[in-house]
Parts: structure tokens; C-alpha cells; sequence
């Protein structure tokens, strides 16, 4: 999806680059993990206060 709009991630032109690039991806996908265990953890959150309170 990104790659299409920048040549940069798909052939990095130095080593650092490359390194940041696998960095930034590894860091994008820790981040869309963590979205969603915080959604699923206030989704129980939520069923949880509704059903006790």
C-alpha cells in the first residue's frame, strides 16, 4: 500500500535506510497489534460494567 507511493521503501538506497524502513514496519504493526488488544480489552470492559453494575 505505502510501497506504491514511495520508491524509498521499496529499494532503500543505504543500509541505514533499510534498517529504518524494517524498523518503522515493525513499529506499524506493534502499534495496529496494540490498537486492537485495547479495543478488545474496552469491549470486555464495557460487557463487564453493563452486565454488574
Amino acid at each position: 500500500m505505502m510501497a506504491e507511493e514511495e520508491p524509498l521503501l521499496v529499494s532503500p538506497p543505504t543500509q541505514d535506510v533499510a534498517v529504518h524502513v524494517r524498523d518503522y514496519e515493525r513499529f506499524t504493526k506493534l502499534m495496529f497489534r496494540g490498537a486492537i488488544v485495547c479495543l478488545v480489552i474496552g469491549i470486555f470492559s464495557l460487557i463487564f460494567i453493563k452486565a454488574y453494575w
